[in-house]
């Protein structure tokens, strides 16, 4: 049995996709793993497995006080290396460079010959590490730019745009390492798929996700559906939101749009999306990260049966652009949005449903055949 640590020294429950592919990995009885994570400070309920130990550390970020900072600092490198120590796994998978520190010393000065993978839930140009809020980040990419990108037998992004460019940022990594991993929901939610209803009027949109005026059109959709009352309803469902934006919709009151600033528990979200039409995706692709970002809520959207509506700017959208079938997938330029450019889409429902087959099962598999082999 190969036994696995996973490092993702941030919340879990703020990234679904690595709690899908820890799912996975959970059932699979020829595999053996820890996991090693921080506390999430949004009264998000912990995630769990029933047979697998997941070690939780403060991390360092939610505290003012130095002297904790540090303290927490210290124990979030430290524990997580002594129970390395304890366990001797054959694969060290870590996600973000800001889980690098303890697989570097582990890998650097304890046992050479483990297998090192590596996955990226987003892409960060160089420059972007230079930023003053990258202090620490940069830090730990230093250890992954002169060590640990070159003793790597595996190094994912979640699509191709994005290895892409992680690819000609760093030439001397060898292409046989590179692959990609992308978002997708559980295959449970495409099973519980159902035939698509006629879309009535009002028509029912559905945004679940981050919210700030900075990097999302959240104003302009706010301000297009208040204008149209009798056509369309918005439900907003976001744990991460700026607090500017929860002051002006309370302040704005509008009558059509509802807000939950509690989110909504990933795995509710199938059943309370059926009742929706069309599913928003609402980036304005501030950097080269987001502008060739094939967000997750896309393909959650669409594997539970919603119409999506995606920002023209964002270029990691456009493969998955479709016109032809339902669920459709069209690019909307959210800074002119007219009503007259909807009706020919609401209206259209005669054509037949898409089986979606996104799903994170499957593409999990060509990463657990890296491990296993």
């Amino acid at each position: 049995m190969k036994k696995i640590a996973l490092i993702h020294l941030l919340p879990l429950e703020y990234y679904p996709p690595v709690t899908n592919l820890l799912s996975i990995i959970d059932k699979d009885s020829s595999l053996s793993f820890r996991v090693f994570s921080t506390h999430n400070n949004k009264n998000r309920q912990e995630f769990y497995l029933s047979g697998t130990k997941i070690f939780r550390y403060n991390y360092p970020g939610y505290t003012s006080n130095l002297i904790l900072k540090i303290w927490s600092f210290f124990k979030l490198v430290f524990l997580p290396l002594f129970e390395l120590l304890r366990y001797h796994p054959d694969i060290v998978l870590y996600i973000e460079p800001h889980s690098a520190l303890p697989a570097y010393l582990y890998k650097r000065f304890v046992n050479p010959r483990v297998k090192l993978f590596i996955h990226h839930h987003e892409y960060y140009a160089p420059e972007e590490f230079q930023g003053p809020a990258m202090r620490s980040v940069r830090f730990f990419h230093k250890l992954e730019t002169t060590f640990l990108f070159k003793k790597a037998t595996w190094i994912s992004q979640t699509n191709t745009h994005r290895l892409d460019f992680f690819s000609k940022d760093y030439p001397y990594i060898s292409k046989s390492t590179l692959f990609t991993l992308a978002n997708y929901p559980p295959i449970s939610w495409a099973k519980s798929l159902k035939k698509r209803a006629k879309i009535k009027i009002p028509t029912r949109l559905l945004y679940i996700g981050a919210l700030s005026f900075e990097n999302t059109y959240i104003r302009e959709i706010v301000t297009f559906v208040r204008n149209n009352p009798n056509s369309l309803k918005l439900d907003i469902f976001s744990y991460n939101i700026h607090k500017d934006v929860i002051s002006w919709l309370q302040s704005e009151n509008i009558e059509n749009i509802t807000l939950n600033a509690f989110g909504i528990p990933y795995d509710q979200i199938p059943k309370m999306a059926s009742s929706y039409d069309v599913g928003l995706v609402l980036y304005k692709g501030h950097n080269i990260n987001y502008q060739y970002n094939a967000p997750n809520k896309l393909f959650e959207y669409l594997v539970c049966g919603l119409d999506v509506w995606v920002p023209k700017k964002l270029t990691g959208c456009k493969p998955y652009l479709n016109s032809q079938s339902r669920p459709f997938v069209f690019d909307i330029n959210f800074n002119n949005l007219s009503m007259a450019d909807f009706s020919s889409i609401m209206e259209e429902n005669s054509v037949g449903d898409s089986f979606i087959q996104y799903n994170a099962e499957n593409e999990a598999i060509k990463l657990l055949k890296q491990i296993k082999s």
